[in-house]
C-alpha cells in the first residue's frame, strides 16, 4: 500500500469575479505547496475552476491520481457548488482555505469576499452532512501555513496508520477493565487490524534463540549500563525477551504491538520493561500493560514527531510550581535519559522479577497525548508542557513536567472526563499535528 498522503490542491471563484486575483494566488499557492508540501504527491489543474466543466475535469483527475485530502483555495467568492461536487463525488477530506482580503479602496469593489464564502459553504455542507476544516489567513499568515501543514500532517499519519496490524502478546493484566480493547472500533477510526499472539509463543522464542546471539547482546547491554543491582539470570533473560520480540513482532506481521507484562512475564523473571524502550530506539513500538489505546497513541506520535514517545502514569503533583509528575516502571527509551544523572539498568522497581531502567528523563519541550475510547467514541486528551531539569525521585523512570493550565484542574478534567491513567509525552511540539490527527480521524479533542 502507497503511504503517502496524495494532496489536490485547487483554487476556485464563481464566474462574476474577476479572474486576475484568483489568477495570482493560483501561481502563489502553487509554488508555496511545490516547496512547503514537497513530502507529499501533490495535484493541481494547470488553471482557477470555475466552471462545472472545468470542476468536473478536476475531479476525474484527482480521482485517477488516488487524492486523499483537497486544499480548496479561494481565489475569490465562491459558491457552494464547487466544495458540495468536491466531497460528494470524491469522497475525501476537504480543507477550505480563505486568504485575507485584498486592502480596500473606497471607490472600488471587492476582489475576494473569502472569509464570506468560506463561512457559507462551510454552513452549505454541515446542512449536506458533510465536514470540513476551515483555515483563514494567507501565506503571510504563519497560523494558517501552519494550521494546513498541521492537518495535512495528520492525514498523512492517519493514511500511515491504516491497514496496518496492532499486535496483542496476551490480553491485559488482572483486574485491568481500562485496558479492553474495541476491535470493531479501532479498525473504523485508525483503519488497523488486531490480532493476538499467546505470551506463549513469546516464551518458546526466547528459549530457541542461538546462545551466541544472546551472549552478544548480553555484552553490549553490559558495556553500555551499570548492571551491578540486577539480580542473577535477569540480564539473560533481558536479551532473550528483546530478541525474541524483535523476531514476532516480524513473525506475526504485527506493524504495533502492545502486551500483557504482568503477572506472567513476571513469574518468569522476564518483567520487560527496559525491553520495550530499548525496542522504541529500534523503531519498534509495543505498549505495556496490554493498553491499545496508549500503544495506538504512541504509535502515533512516533509518526509525528520521529522519535520515541514515553507511555507514562501521572503520579503526583506540585501547585506551588505547577508541575506534573510522570513516572513509570522503567520503559523509557535510552534516547529519553538524562545521562547527567547515570542511569542504570536494574530489577523492576516495584515487584522486581525482571529489567527497567532506573533514569531522570531529559529536559525540553513535551506534547502529552492520550487517545482514550470512551463508551464508544475516541477522544484525545492534548496539552503542552516543558520537562524539567531533575534527577528523579524514587526508582524507574520519570520526568517533572510544568504546564500552564493549574494542575489540580488538569488531574481533575482528566478524571472527570473519563481518560484512563496512562499518558504518552514526546520531546517535540506536536501538538497542532496532533490535532491534524484528531481531525482527520474524527476524534474530539480535549484541550488541555
Amino acid at each position: 500500500m502507497n503511504h503517502t498522503l496524495n494532496v489536490g490542491l485547487v483554487v476556485t471563484l464563481s464566474g462574476r469575479w474577476p479572474q486576475e486575483l484568483p489568477r495570482k494566488r493560483h501561481a502563489e499557492y502553487g509554488a508555496w505547496a511545490r516547496e512547503a508540501l514537497a513530502a507529499y504527491d501533490l495535484y493541481m489543474p494547470s488553471d482557477v475552476l470555475c466552471t462545472p466543466a472545468e470542476v468536473d475535469v478536476a475531479i476525474e483527475e484527482m480521482r485517477a491520481r488516488g487524492v486523499d485530502v483537497v486544499v480548496m483555495v479561494y481565489g475569490a467568492f465562491t459558491g457552494d457548488d464547487i466544495p458540495a461536487a468536491i466531497v460528494q463525488r470524491l469522497g475525501v477530506p476537504l480543507i477550505l482555505w480563505a486568504p485575507e482580503e485584498p486592502p480596500y479602496s473606497r471607490e472600488e469593489r471587492l476582489w475576494a469576499n473569502a472569509l464570506c464564502a468560506m463561512t457559507m459553504n462551510a454552513s452549505s455542507l454541515d446542512r449536506l452532512g458533510y465536514a470540513c476544516q476551515t483555515v483563514y489567513g494567507g501565506l503571510a499568515d504563519a497560523r494558517a501555513t501552519g494550521k494546513v501543514r498541521a492537518l495535512l500532517g495528520g492525514y498523512a499519519a492517519r493514511k500511515a496508520l491504516s491497514g496496518l496490524t496492532l499486535g496483542l502478546f496476551g490480553y491485559r493484566p488482572t483486574n485491568y477493565y481500562v485496558s479492553t480493547l474495541d476491535e470493531a472500533l479501532i479498525r473504523r477510526t485508525f483503519g488497523m487490524a488486531v490480532n493476538s499472539t499467546d505470551l506463549k509463543v513469546v516464551f518458546d522464542e526466547m528459549a530457541a534463540l542461538d546462545e551466541a546471539e544472546v551472549r552478544a547482546d548480553m555484552e553490549a547491554v553490559s558495556a553500555r549500563w551499570d548492571i551491578s543491582r540486577l539480580p542473577e539470570g535477569h540480564l539473560e533473560n533481558h536479551s532473550r525477551l528483546y530478541l525474541a520480540l524483535k523476531r514476532q513482532m516480524t513473525a506475526q506481521g504485527y506493524d504495533i504491538g502492545v502486551i500483557k507484562c504482568w503477572p506472567e512475564m513476571g513469574a518468569l523473571h522476564t518483567q520487560p520493561c527496559a525491553v520495550l524502550g530499548r525496542l522504541l530506539d529500534d523503531g519498534i513500538s509495543i505498549g505495556c500493560e496490554g493498553d491499545a489505546d496508549a500503544a495506538i497513541t504512541q504509535a502515533l506520535m512516533m509518526r509525528l514527531a520521529g522519535q520515541s514517545p514515553f507511555i507514562t502514569d501521572m503520579i503526583d503533583l506540585d501547585e506551588a510550581e505547577n508541575t506534573l509528575l510522570f513516572w513509570h516502571c522503567g520503559n523509557a527509551a535510552p534516547s529519553l535519559h538524562n545521562e547527567r544523572y547515570a542511569p542504570t539498568l536494574c530489577n523492576h522497581p516495584l515487584v522486581g522479577q525482571g529489567s527497567a531502567f532506573y533514569a531522570a528523563l531529559k529536559p525540553g519541550a513535551v506534547t502529552i497525548a492520550r487517545l482514550h475510547n470512551r463508551r464508544g467514541q475516541y477522544r484525545l486528551a492534548l496539552m503542552r508542557g516543558q520537562a524539567l531539569e531533575r534527577d528523579r525521585c524514587t526508582r524507574g523512570c520519570m520526568s517533572v513536567v510544568r504546564v500552564e493550565t493549574p494542575v489540580r484542574d488538569v488531574a481533575q478534567r482528566l478524571i472527570d472526563e473519563g481518560f484512563a491513567h496512562h499518558y504518552c509525552l514526546v520531546w517535540a511540539d506536536v501538538y497542532e499535528e496532533m490535532k491534524g490527527a484528531a481531525a482527520a480521524m474524527g476524534v474530539p479533542v480535549v484541550e488541555l
